[in-house]
Order: structure tokens, then C-alpha cells, then sequence
């Protein structure tokens, strides 16, 4: 009787999208969770609220290091809880997302007149590729300097005023 094939083995990944959510608190304290399976608008809601960032991990490496982090709580509210974590995990995170962006203001603000460095906006690198985060370095008159938030390892940029898009809390 012939014998009955096998399946090779492969490794899985976690079946529901897991997403980071990591930065300094106003203390210059360390935080970092992860959460699995989450509604990314109620996260993404949640980091901007507290002046964190988000990534994906997607390779091996990355989630070698995602299954050291605490799991975080989200709530309906945007609300979230992303405990402390020892500086050498928040310092391999940094370098596998691409260093630390700098402050982000939590303040959100109502116009464009109270756009200032730190706040955090929406603009595009090309129309084809959308719309992405970015923190305001410098403001001269009607011309921002931004870095982009989730890659603060490339170059700084120069956009009009009237080519970002503010946040809105409400």
C-alpha cells in the first residue's frame, strides 16, 4: 500500500494583521505594545491622540521582536493603553522601523494658522502614492518643512501650507 503524501511544514504567521504601536511619553519614557487583530482606524485614532507611532511587522526579524512586546488595549473611545518597555526593545524597534522621529505634538491643531513644528499632518509625496503622516519641522509664512512620520530616516521636505491636511479630533 502505497504511502500517503505529507504536507511540508511551514511556519505560520499570525492569521489577523498585527500592528505596533511604540514612542517616547512626554517623560522621554519608552512605550510599546502590539495588538492583533485590532480596528486600525481606532488605532491609528488612539497613536495620534498620544503622540505614538504605528508599523507592520512583516518579516521573520520583525516578529521575532513584536512577540516581545506586551499586547496593548484599545477602546471603542480611541483610548489606548501601551505600557512602558525597557529602552534596548524600544532601541531594536527604532531601528527596524528607521529611528525616532522626534516629539509629536498630541494637540491637534483647529487651523492652519495654529499649525506649528511638532503637530502632525497629512500630505502627499506624489499624487499617485496618497496621502501619509507627517510632523512639521519648520514653518516659514506659508511654507512647511516635514519629515515623514513613519520613515524619519529620509530626507526633510518642503510643502505649501495649502497642500497638507490638518487632523481633526472631532
Amino acid at each position: 500500500m502505497p504511502k500517503k503524501p505529507t504536507k511540508p511544514k511551514t511556519t505560520k504567521r499570525p492569521s489577523a494583521k498585527t500592528i505596533i504601536m511604540f514612542g517616547l511619553d512626554k517623560d522621554r519614557k519608552p512605550h510599546a505594545a502590539r495588538f492583533t487583530g485590532e480596528n486600525e482606524a481606532l488605532l491609528a485614532r488612539a497613536a495620534a491622540a498620544m503622540g505614538l507611532r504605528l508599523a507592520v511587522p512583516v518579516t521573520r526579524k520583525h516578529f521575532e521582536i513584536t512577540s516581545k512586546l506586551p499586547v496593548g488595549r484599545i477602546h471603542a473611545t480611541g483610548n489606548g493603553l501601551v505600557p512602558s518597555v525597557d529602552q534596548q526593545l524600544y532601541d531594536q524597534i527604532n531601528s527596524l522601523v528607521g529611528g525616532e522621529p522626534g516629539a509629536i505634538s498630541t494637540l491637534l491643531p483647529k487651523t492652519w494658522s495654529q499649525l506649528a513644528p511638532g503637530h502632525l499632518v497629512i500630505a502627499q509625496d506624489t499624487v499617485d502614492d496618497g496621502w501619509w503622516p507627517a510632523i512639521v519641522t519648520k514653518r516659514s509664512n506659508d511654507t512647511l518643512t516635514l519629515r515623514w512620520r513613519d520613515y524619519p530616516s529620509t530626507s526633510e521636505f518642503v510643502r505649501p501650507l495649502s497642500s497638507v491636511a490638518l487632523l481633526n479630533s472631532d
